[in-house]
């Protein structure tokens, strides 16, 4: 196997544009599943990295509030400790000369990774979804256990952007989500793309209805005029494989 072939089952990704730009989606994701880029530019003796604003669009997309630059400090804070830069147009970029290139690149990455820790607090993210992610995933595995299990599935939709999700079984792609409306939303965003798209999947979300019942049930309605939704507390009665009814 070549190093070319090894990088991209590893999930990276690189395209050439015109000037010497190149594109580069990585492994490495937000928390919501969407896929950490960056706009590499050669120039004579020195580098550029860009998010080309892809940043500030994708925080507006789960619900943050980024209509003001003023309400940009938080992330402004984070890019410059990484030595970056947030301009005004909402542009990330860094520089280096050409042979700093490889720490250019582990500062950007650094940055968004950092941006994302921001998400998981705003989404209000933390070890309990963890867990409840590797919950979902041994009552997964009992409820249907001929199925194979896929981890972080990438699927293209109608927009021709890649989405993430937590499993893929069967035909179907999963999400594991607790009760949040920002959560909700992003999660009917990818559906709606990729129901538009020409893949047979269908989408189906795990909803963790333990602590908040009611609360669990208003995303759950509002889910379901999209998607399947099953409750955990359903699927976890399933231990024996019996069949289980979505939403």
């Amino acid at each position: 196997m070549s190093c070319e072939e090894l990088f991209k089952r590893m999930g990276f990704e690189c395209a050439r544009r015109e000037g010497g730009v190149y594109v580069i989606n990585t492994p490495l994701s937000f928390p919501d599943g969407e896929p950490i880029s960056l706009y590499f530019v050669e120039r004579e003796n020195s580098v550029l990295v860009s998010d080309n604003s892809n940043t500030l669009v994708h925080l507006r997309s789960i619900g943050i509030d980024v209509s003001d630059r003023k309400k940009w400090r938080g992330m402004r804070q984070i890019i410059s400790s990484f030595g970056l830069t947030l301009g005004d147009s909402g542009e990330v970029t860094g520089g280096a000369l050409l042979k700093g290139a490889h720490n250019l690149v582990a500062r950007y990455l650094g940055a968004m990774l950092a941006i994302g820790d921001m998400e998981r607090e705003h989404m209000g993210l933390s070890d309990e979804m963890a867990h409840f992610l590797d919950e979902v995933e041994l009552h997964l595995k009992a409820w249907r256990p001929d199925d194979a299990l896929t981890y972080r599935p990438e699927i293209r939709g109608h927009s021709g952007r890649t989405h993430t999700f937590h499993f893929q079984l069967g035909e179907e792609v999963i999400d594991a989500a607790k009760p949040h409306s920002v959560r909700t939303g992003s999660i009917l965003r990818k559906a709606a793309d990729l129901q538009n798209s020409s893949s047979p999947l269908q989408v189906m979300v795990v909803m963790d209805d333990r602590d908040d019942p009611e609360r669990a049930k208003a995303e759950t309605d509002i889910l379901s005029t999209l998607v399947k939704v099953l409750p955990f507390s359903r699927l976890s009665r399933n231990l024996s494989g019996s069949s289980s009814r979505a939403h």
